[in-house]
């Protein structure tokens, strides 16, 4: 990594990409990724921060834990048909990133205006954080908001979340600095930790009348204020 090159083609037999392979390598802005690969470790460009463009081949079929975490000038990002998996926070602090686009014959996910979704619409699993829009309303086809689905969105102050969603998982809407409010409906029976962890202009309104046994007890780690038995 101390190499000062800014781009990189990976040698057409190279059929995996190991975890953490290119961590930190701060000099790349492009990477030609061979057909012969078909996985991306964990963490495999983790910190590459300047890295603005990069190929995933129709070959690879997994894309590991935090494999893109911090690669915050990635302005778009193409997942072909054939990836089967990917993993948590494979997008996390992608600060520049504005478009994740899937081929439309993917089994497995999906994009809606650049937001990546399962494949049945039922888990929002990132958020495209790069954005500058101000709002957002979740689709009602939503179940689960990923673990850290909206971490470091700093654009958004408003989510709505429809009443198909149940679960929130951890650390989804941590340091969204300018999230001003959110009303979380009584479907809701789960939210992880951290949740809402560094949104210091938040409040919180429940529908609940009390907290829900299935919230984990650091859900609300910063302890925003929470209005309960919130009615429209």
């Amino acid at each position: 990594i101390g190499k000062k090159d800014s781009s990189f083609i990976i040698p057409d037999c190279v059929m995996s990409i190991g975890g953490e392979a290119f961590y930190g390598c701060d000099s790349l802005t492009n990477i030609t990724i061979p057909e012969s690969v078909t996985s991306i470790g964990y963490g495999a460009f983790e910190y590459c921060r300047s890295l603005t463009n990069i190929t995933i081949p129709e070959s690879v079929t997994s894309i590991g834990d935090r494999a893109f975490e911090d690669c915050i000038s990635l302005k778009n990002i193409t997942i072909p048909e054939s990836v089967t998996s990917i993993g948590d926070s494979a997008f996390h602090y992608c600060t520049s990133l504005i478009d994740i686009n899937v081929s439309v014959n993917n089994n497995n996910y999906q994009s809606i205006n650049g937001n990546l979704y399962s494949k049945d619409g039922a888990k929002l699993i990132q958020y495209a954080i790069g954005k500058k829009d101000s709002s957002f309303i979740i689709p009602d086809c939503v179940m689960s908001i990923g673990e850290e689905a909206f971490s470091h969105c700093t654009s958004i102050t408003n989510i709505t979340i429809p009443e198909s969603v149940t679960s929130i998982g951890d650390s989804a809407f941590k340091y969204c600095s300018s999230l001003k409010n959110i009303t979380i409906p009584e479907s809701v029976t789960s939210i992880g930790d951290f949740a809402f962890n560094g949104c210091y202009s938040l409040t919180i309104y429940c529908e609940a009348e009390s907290e829900p046994s299935g919230w984990y007890i650091m859900w609300n780690s910063s302890n925003c204020p929470v209005v309960w038995g919130y009615t429209e």
